[in-house]
């Protein structure tokens, strides 16, 4: 379990529409990884990345330091627009809000598709793209999952 996360039905909306987004073909399990790890990113709460994230909808719509590009594909291309979350949807996303982080993700703080729209996925790369402060963890279907190196974000990874 995690903390609970503040939430208005506007950020449960948010989050089963970036769940879906992402990780649609991935099941439920897939889904609620890619929920784990932005309900990690208010947690956690350190520099550089993820300072001052206070709802999920601030870790939906952030931005990669520096860059102007946002973290996560569907805010960019706009697939986070088109989904339509139902009523399944909506209570996964509920139930991250609540507390609940998928075990398997519960220190992850990033994850990526390296190889969007191919059959197959590539090898996940040792580090995150853009995020040398990373390290692989696993990989789940077209995803792969990351933790911060050592010594990164001690507020979270107590």
């Amino acid at each position: 379990m995690g903390r609970r996360i503040n939430h208005t039905e506007n950020d449960v909306n948010s989050l089963a529409r970036l769940m879906l987004a992402e990780a649609i073909g991935e099941g439920a399990e897939g889904m609620d990884m890619v929920g784990t790890v932005v309900a990690n990113r208010v947690e956690a709460d350190c520099e550089p990345d993820f300072r001052n994230l206070r709802n999920i909808r601030h870790a939906i719509y952030h931005e990669i330091p520096g860059t102007g590009i946002p973290h996560f594909e569907p805010v960019l291309n706009g697939a986070l627009y088109t989904q339509r979350p139902t009523e399944e949807d909506l209570q996964r996303a509920r139930n991250i809000l609540n507390g609940h982080r998928n075990p398997r993700a519960r220190m992850n703080l990033w994850f990526f598709n390296p190889s969007p729209g191919q059959a197959f996925r590539d090898p996940c790369t040792p580090t995150m793209p853009r995020s040398p402060m990373t390290q692989f963890d696993f990989a789940h279907r077209n995803h792969c999952f990351y933790v911060g190196v050592p010594g990164y974000c001690p507020e979270f990874y107590r």
